[in-house]
């Protein structure tokens, strides 16, 4: 499973970004969500820009350590394992990925239920099949 964003039914209003923050890192603070959207106001309207981890599993290959890994359908960190080296980080094509104090910030899909596709109101965030 993935995130999914249709970005006809995003209104840019990061609702999800705010939902994810607070569920993972006890602060309601769009920049340490897991995800980003970007509303963006130009002559031709309204555009949205997302980064949303499509599970491509380029910061598993890139992690040395085996920190992170991919289980049951989703990313799992183990901090214990991490050695702050910030390979994952680079590697992210969506750059979502997070720096900690210790270690890092992954989408790991909230365990099957992702708090971002819940506070969305328009529906435009989903949980679907990778691919």
């Amino acid at each position: 499973m993935a995130l999914k964003l249709d970005s006809e039914n995003c209104i840019g209003c990061r609702l999800c970004q705010l939902g994810c923050s607070a569920a993972k890192e006890g602060v309601f603070n769009p920049e340490l969500a897991r995800l980003r959207i970007v509303s963006v106001y130009d002559r031709s309207g309204l555009n949205i820009k997302s980064a949303v981890c499509t599970l491509c599993l380029a910061c598993v290959a890139a992690c040395p350590s085996g920190a992170i890994s991919y289980e049951n359908d989703r990313l799992s960190f183990r901090e214990k394992e991490c050695t702050d080296c910030g390979l994952c980080l680079e590697a992210c094509p969506e750059g979502i990925i997070k720096a900690r104090d210790h270690g890092v910030a992954v989408c790991d899909l909230c365990k099957g239920a992702p708090e971002c596709v819940q506070w969305c109101p328009h529906n435009a965030l989903t949980n679907g099949e990778v691919g």
